[in-house]
């Protein structure tokens, strides 16, 4: 499986994998991360410059049939069986196949083990998406050993998840197959109030389910990004896009949750130190 990545300008200490939305692939968000739409002011740094110790990998979605556009064969994390998802269909019925959903975890995963054997620890990676690749990153960053069968399982915890216009996919397995540490996870939640595709109100139940099911705290839009629970941002007049301003929120939230670390040139006298004490 191929995949667009940013590399670290400075030593690489932490790692996000963003998963794309249905049909697109991973170097359309590569590119709006670096910066190449130049959405930003005379002078100001690109996301990357401001992370310089951050790698970013974007993954590419397997090509297969998607039930909601007709069968069609296209990028897809996950078979999906009606879109757009409206708030009063999305108490009906679950539109999300589980084999699927599970073959889509396992790709993030990988990834994530990958990272780890490269020296990152989980407490230093983020997972996140857009759209069908938000609702994946839930999964996999709350997700336990029923999901996450590659990883250390319920052991298994990450630095934090971003969802950008994502929903909470099948939903009457989620509190089953949740990690012990699911409420103690920093996630970040971007919407916009004009989403057409993934309504602003099913992000919203998606986040009212996640507090009633499993306990998780949903922060007002005064409290820090970065604690752990659920912070919920609204984008007025936003559509199924990203805007400005949710992308300074997921700066900040990343800086919260991926700190640069402040090496010791010399740690063993420190340790002496510490051990005299």
């Amino acid at each position: 499986m191929s995949s667009a990545i940013i590399q670290p300008t400075a030593a690489h200490t932490a790692t996000v994998i963003f998963a794309h939305g249905l049909g697109d692939e991973g170097e359309s968000w590569r590119a709006a991360i670096s910066g190449d739409y130049d959405y930003r002011k005379p002078g100001e740094l690109t996301i990357p410059a401001r992370l310089p110790h951050v790698k970013w990998i974007f993954p590419d979605a397997p090509e297969q049939a998607v039930t909601a556009n007709f069968g069609t064969r296209m990028p897809s994390w996950f078979d999906i069986s009606n879109l757009p998802l409206q708030p009063g269909q999305y108490f009906n019925k679950v539109f999300e196949d589980d084999e699927s959903v599970r073959n889509g975890v396992q790709i993030i995963d990988d990834l994530v083990q990958a990272e780890v054997k490269a020296g990152i620890p989980e407490s230093r990676i983020v997972v996140g998406g857009f759209s069908q690749g938000g609702s994946l990153a839930l999964v996999t960053g709350l997700g336990g050993k029923d999901w996450r069968t590659k990883s250390s399982g319920d052991e298994s915890k990450l630095a934090g998840v971003v969802v950008l216009s994502g929903w909470m996919p099948l939903r009457e397995k989620f509190k089953s197959r949740i990690s012990p540490h699911a409420k103690s996870v920093p996630v970040f939640w971007g919407h916009g109030t004009a989403d057409a595709v993934i309504y602003h109100t099913v992000g919203e139940l998606s986040v009212e389910l996640l507090q009633e099911q499993l306990g998780i705290v949903k922060h007002s839009t005064h409290d820090q990004l970065g604690t752990p629970g659920i912070s919920f941002r609204s984008y007025e007049r936003m559509g199924h896009a990203s805007c400005n301003k949710e992308m300074e929120d997921l700066v900040t939230f990343l800086g919260s949750v991926l700190p640069p670390l402040q090496f010791v040139a010399n740690p063993e006298p420190v340790m002496q130190i510490i051990a005299r004490r």
